[in-house]
C-alpha cells in the first residue's frame, strides 16, 4: 500500500465521519421502524385514528388519556373508569371501587371479579376469578409516554373460555365469522 492509497482512505474516513458527525439527530419515525408492522400502532389498534381524551372507553381498540382526563365504559357487565393523574399515573375504578393489586388474592386484586391482566392492566370478569381464568374483556396499558399521556388497549375475548382475545374490530369480526371461539 503506497502513501497515496493511505491518504485516499484517510480522506474518505474523515469525510464520512465529518458528514456523520454533522448530520442532525432526530427521532425515528414510527412509520419507518425496522420492526415493520409490529412497530405501528395500527397493527394493534386498528386502522382508524386513536381517540384522545374521549370520555367513553371504546368497546374494542385503543384510546389515549392525557393527565387530568378520565373515560368510562361498561366492560363485562361492570362500570369501568380509567383516569390519568397530573404525573401520568393511571388509576382504574370498577363499579365505583378503586382497583388495588393484592398478591395474596386469587385474582391478584382486592376485587374478586377484576384480575391482573398481562404485563400492565386488568381483565374484567363476569364473576369471581383466579389468575388462570379467562375473562370477556381486558384493558392493557400499551404505553406510557414522555408527555404523560397513556395509551390503553381494550381487548374483547371470545366465549366460552375467553382465551382468544382481539383488540381490533376487524379481528373481532373475523374471529366471529370463523367461529373461532
Amino acid at each position: 500500500m503506497n502513501i497515496s492509497s493511505i491518504r485516499t482512505i484517510c480522506s474518505l474516513l474523515l469525510g464520512t465521519t465529518g458528514v456523520l458527525l454533522l448530520a442532525q439527530a432526530r427521532a425515528q419515525d414510527p412509520a419507518q421502524s425496522n420492526l415493520g408492522v409490529y412497530g405501528k400502532t395500527s397493527t394493534y389498534c386498528g386502522p382508524q385514528a386513536i381517540p384522545r381524551n374521549s370520555p367513553t372507553i371504546p368497546e374494542i381498540g385503543c384510546f389515549y388519556l392525557s393527565p387530568g382526563h378520565r373515560a368510562t365504559g361498561t366492560l363485562s357487565t361492570h362500570r369501568v373508569e380509567v383516569s390519568v393523574d397530573s404525573a401520568g399515573k393511571e388509576a382504574f375504578k370498577v363499579d365505583g371501587a378503586l382497583v388495588m393489586e393484592a398478591r395474596d388474592t386469587a385474582s391478584g386484586t382486592k376485587l374478586p371479579y377484576v384480575g391482573v391482566g398481562g404485563v400492565a392492566g386488568y381483565r374484567f370478569c363476569e364473576g369471581p376469578t383466579d389468575r388462570n381464568t379467562g375473562c370477556p374483556a381486558y384493558i392493557t396499558i400499551f404505553s406510557r409516554n414522555s408527555d404523560k399521556t397513556v395509551l390503553f388497549m381494550v381487548s374483547e375475548c371470545l366465549p366460552p373460555e375467553y382465551h382468544l382475545c382481539v383488540s381490533t374490530q376487524e379481528n373481532w369480526n373475523y374471529a366471529k365469522s370463523q367461529n373461532l371461539h
